[in-house]
């Protein structure tokens, strides 16, 4: 429940920066296309279609053709402060429900890198696009073009004309999609005198969103608006949603973060039904937690999502957790590289919440939730491993580097992944036990250390016969000896936090 009303807490931040906005009501269902770059190495385009239409203000456009096609930086649509809201507002954007989804929320289909065979990716290899269920043009026609005809947003021969006017023009398309390593995506406009409109500036687009969002925020039937109440607000009689539209991992149909229940009339109610209102928040506080609270760095592979919630209700307290509460969301921990001393020297009204995730195609899998984790603790783990450093210091100069508890997390799962065999089956073994280790120090936990160091003492014979171990022929790894010594320090380590 509090990961839950962490994830809530951040919604409302996030509504709040844009409460005036003219798309206010769908804001938060909004997403980003892709991330912005973090650096100028890092590039991404928009090649922006621009639709002729007789007018561009009725709710059903009839499109003339394609007037232009052209391409920009996507930053560059957020202005010069790539403001993330604006670039949401206009792309209109919002992952599609499914992979097998005969529609799309906007116009706009993301088009990965480009490369020499640009020309093949779009029109299919016999450069017939009507017969290659795989190219872009056919996916372009039979997942976002033909709906808008069939839900009255486009007239009967407007697609057949964008789509003649984009084969004529494919050379052009696949010239801007030409660098390999360069992310692009197609996105569909209007155009008004030499201005382009953007999806989230055409009526048609924006009502066409609404129209595509109603199923999820209105109860099925009226059964459900008498039984259902919001597990969040508490409000009885409301239309309700399930966790598993909001949260991918939040499936009925296997046990975990629900409880594995057969999706079956008179069940949808009782498993945590949240409100219209409660739905948008979390849709808006899980977009932050993915963009912002997410780290990629600790564990192969596995998403360490951690998000913050205010706890105290003394005043002065509060004014200033929320203060500071503001930075952490505007900031994030995504870029954060002391991420376990960034968050110990948190205020404490603060509390997080660690999710240990992995995403598997379409899918998330959840290995690890740990609740209300104080930075008090954190900073307890940070002065057990500075005691550690000591003792194996030899009496050396220890550097900061090496005592922060960044590398005592780092230095676990390196430890214990060295164990591993070269099979994916074991190092998906060892996988979990990393996962188990730290999840068992950020929530208090005393770690089996008994298991740890049977791993140690029955691997370590086979380790030390391999060459590539004791000596790698990747420069970045560590020698046999130090991963040793590394072992006895974790064990170590492991001890003290036991005896705390």
């Amino acid at each position: 429940m509090g990961f839950l009303q962490a994830v809530y807490s951040l919604g409302e931040m996030a509504s709040e920066t844009y409460k005036d906005s003219s798309l206010a009501d769908i804001l938060n269902f909004l997403q980003l296309p892709y991330s912005l770059p973090q650096n100028q190495k890092e590039k991404i385009h928009a090649i922006r279609i621009w639709l002729s239409a007789a007018d561009n203000k009725t709710k059903e456009l009839d499109i003339n053709g394609v007037a232009k096609i052209d391409r920009i930086e996507y930053a560059a649509i957020g202005g010069d402060e790539k403001d993330e809201i604006k670039i949401k507002e206009l792309c209109l954007y919002r992952e599609p429900v499914g992979r097998n989804v005969s529609w799309h929320f906007s116009p706009l289909l993301r088009l990965g890198t480009g490369g020499k065979n640009s020309l093949q990716k779009l029109a299919g290899e016999n450069g017939i696009w009507q017969n290659d269920k795989k190219c872009i043009f056919y996916k372009l026609y039979h997942t976002i073009l033909k709906d808008y005809v069939k839900s009255g947003y486009f007239t009967e021969n407007s697609v057949d004309r964008i789509m003649a006017d984009l084969a004529n023009q494919i050379d052009k398309i696949a010239e801007l999609w030409s660098d390999k390593k360069i992310q692009c995506f197609l996105m569909l406009g209007l155009k008004e005198g030499e201005k382009f409109l953007y999806p989230g500036e055409v009526t048609a687009f924006v009502d066409y969103f609404r129209k595509k969002l109603v199923p999820n925020q209105t109860s099925k039937n009226k059964k459900n608006e008498e039984l259902s109440y919001c597990a969040l607000c508490h409000k009885n009689g409301q239309a309700f949603e399930t966790l598993d539209k909001v949260f991918k991992f939040a499936t009925f149909d296997k046990p975990g973060f629900l409880p594995g229940a057969v999706r079956t009339a008179g069940v949808e109610e009782k498993v945590f039904p949240v409100c219209k209102t409660c739905y948008e928040i979390l849709s808006a506080g899980k977009e932050v937690m993915e963009k912002r609270f997410v780290n990629l760095n600790i564990i192969p592979n596995i998403s360490l999502f951690v998000i913050p919630e205010i706890i105290s209700d003394r005043q002065e307290f509060f004014r200033k957790a929320v203060d500071q509460t503001e930075n952490f969301v505007k900031k994030g921990i995504r870029t954060e590289k002391e991420f376990f001393r960034y968050l110990s020297r948190q205020n404490e009204a603060m509390v997080f919440h660690f999710l240990f995730a992995e995403i598997n195609q379409a899918q998330i899998i959840i290995h690890s939730l740990v609740e209300d984790v104080p930075p008090t603790r954190l900073r307890r783990l940070q002065e057990l491993w500075e005691k550690t450093c000591q003792v194996y210091s030899y009496n050396e100069d220890v550097s900061d580097k090496k005592c922060n508890l960044d590398t005592a997390i780092s230095q676990i799962v390196a430890v214990l992944m060295s164990l591993a065999g070269k099979s994916d089956q074991d190092r998906k073994v060892m996988k979990d036990k990393v996962i188990s280790v730290i999840s068992s120090l950020l929530n208090g936990e005393a770690v089996g250390i008994k298991e740890i160091k049977t791993l140690v003492v029955s691997r370590l014979p086979g380790l030390i016969t391999d060459p590539d171990w004791l000596k790698p022929s990747d420069k970045d790894k560590m020698l046999g000896r130090q991963k040793i010594r590394g072992m006895a320090e974790v064990v170590d380590f492991l001890y003290r936090v036991n005896r705390r």
